[in-house]
């Protein structure tokens, strides 16, 4: 039975060229039937994703980073085809959740999972906030929302050269707002805490790592139903300095300004009308928001 797969390609990734040639080169026709895309502009892989998997194609590889894999997850969760399965193929500047799940890392490894049938049934998160215009939105991640300090880097992220790479241009970003950036008040309800004090970020994990390799979430786990809350309250930038090498190392911090909450729904609200959002390494909106787990709702190759 022949594999109907397509390879969704981040469109300004430098290699692009190259990787589309080796993809052709690895699947042959004998096994599989293949189509490559390349992604023109933002969220362009939602609607990709959403075509070909209407099409009948099986498996959907997300050839790039998180936002990549986030607009791939939102095509195949909008479609809603439970047989539908989703690969990433670390091809992005920051390649977070890569570091969570450990997925394929070469285009050989890759063949070799598919034909082997290896998958993990992977949780999502469903989040309802006000987009950049101030409507109503819903979108599901894969890896990790957050708001405040997050949200902010993201905006500016979008519209900056990584020139330098994706770790020294988001620890510049990092340190510039840690300066600038004052804390903002938020209420956060969980199923059994409330959370109210000013923060400099907020997240809710799914994957483990954020901001190009940063382990905010090391009890956090892709398959438990279960979203891994982090507040981080007012900290400065002394704060980040001391505990930046366990962050690095993935691990649990001891500071009286961080707290961990475990849970399966989230609501947010702020005392300011423009709180930013970070999703997957994207800047989203803004709050008001609320988040449900989606158990185990992606088959993920692995």
């Amino acid at each position: 039975m022949m594999i109907k797969i397509c390879f969704i390609i981040h469109g300004k990734s430098t290699n692009k060229v190259s990787l589309s040639g080796k993809l052709k080169k690895t699947f042959d026709a004998n096994n599989f039937i293949v189509k490559i895309i390349e992604t023109e502009y933002a969220s362009h892989a939602i609607l990709l994703t959403e075509s070909v998997v209407n099409e009948g194609f099986t498996i959907i590889v997300a050839c790039g980073g998180d936002g990549t894999l986030n607009e791939v997850v939102n095509g195949v969760m909008n479609v809603g085809n439970e047989s539908v399965k989703v690969c990433l193929l670390p091809n992005g500047s920051g390649n977070d959740f890569a570091k969570t799940i450990i997925p394929t890392q070469t285009i050989e490894s890759l063949k070799e999972a598919i034909l082997t049938g290896s998958i993990k049934k992977i949780d999502v998160g469903l989040a309802t906030f006000k987009d950049k215009n101030g409507q109503q939105a819903s979108r599901y991640y894969i890896n990790i929302t957050d708001v405040g300090i997050g949200g902010v880097i993201a905006k500016e992220l979008f519209y900056a050269s990584r020139f330098f790479g994706a770790t020294l241009t988001y620890q510049y970003f990092i340190l510039k707002n840690f300066i600038t950036y004052r804390p903002q008040n938020i209420i956060v309800k969980g199923d059994d805490f409330v959370y109210e004090s000013k923060v400099m970020n907020f997240c809710a994990a799914n994957g483990k790592f954020f901001g190009s390799g940063l382990g905010i979430a090391p009890e956090a786990k892709v398959d438990d139903g279960l979203i891994e809350a982090v507040a981080i309250g007012d900290v400065n930038l002394i704060d980040y300095f001391l505990n930046f090498p366990k962050i690095k190392r993935c691990e649990r911090l001891t500071h009286k300004a961080v707290k961990y909450f475990k849970s399966k729904s989230l609501s947010f609200e702020s005392e300011s009308a423009n709180t930013p959002i970070d999703m997957d390494g994207e800047f989203v909106g803004y709050l008001p928001m609320s988040i449900t787990v989606k158990h185990k709702s992606i088959n993920f190759i692995v």
